[in-house]
């Protein structure tokens, strides 16, 4: 059989405040092929980022194991943890988190300087990027310049720059129209059909049209899918 992707068992995640214990997971387990399209479903508050973020390295459990191409990431350090993500994972971020002071093309190119390449391939990795989604004329523009569904964009080429296996991407149309949320999905969608795993964080219903896996997630429990 072969071995998933992703895998967690009982994974839990409790956040202490004071004397209160605030169980965000409760005993998840969960196991993700590559290649496919999920989509990680739940209302405000219900672990879905914990999760997310739990799964792609950013986070670590408080119990339980979460293992990335069957080695048991929950015991690296934060070193290790940091050179797994910058390898095998790319993140799109709801917020953009472009650094304001940057171009496009500077902002696609900014991860792969901690991956130890050269000026002149992360330049051209980062200009082709911008092609694929579209930005072509606007790789010069600072994130001022660019509108919503751009910075998007910019986002996801940015995502891509060290050609990561699983890309990951939090609430990615919540900032943006339906219209672009299509366009935005649609290169998600080209992403799975290139042999990447998509994983998506929403709570919006219409997303899960372009998945092949919808996991519903509420209270910190998975329900039946």
């Amino acid at each position: 059989m072969k071995t998933p992707q992703i895998k967690l068992e009982n994974v839990w995640k409790v956040y202490q405040t004071g004397e209160i214990e605030l169980e965000v997971l409760k005993g998840i387990n969960l196991e993700i092929e590559e290649g496919s399209f999920v989509i990680l479903l739940g209302p405000s508050g219900s672990g879905k980022s914990t999760l997310l973020n739990v799964m792609s390295c950013l986070d670590t459990p408080t119990k339980g194991h979460v293992y990335l191409d069957g080695e048991d990431v929950s015991l690296l350090s934060e070193d290790e943890l940091a050179t797994t993500r910058g390898r095998k994972i790319g993140f799109v971020f709801q917020q953009f988190n472009l650094l304001h002071h940057l171009s496009a093309l500077e902002n696609v190119a900014l991860p792969a300087v901690f991956q130890s390449v050269s000026e002149e391939e992360r330049i051209k990795r980062s200009s082709d990027l911008l092609d694929a989604v579209g930005l072509s004329e606007r790789k010069d523009h600072t994130p001022a310049k660019l509108s919503g569904g751009e910075k998007q964009r910019v986002a996801i080429a940015r995502s891509l720059i060290n050609d990561p296996e699983i890309v990951v991407a939090d609430e990615p149309t919540g900032e943006v129209d339906t219209k672009t949320g299509s366009k935005i999905m649609s290169i998600f969608t080209d992403l799975q059909k290139q042999g990447k795993t998509i994983i998506i964080v929403t709570h919006d219903l219409s997303l899960t049209e372009y998945a092949d896996r919808v996991i519903k997630i509420k209270d910190g429990v998975l329900e039946d899918e």
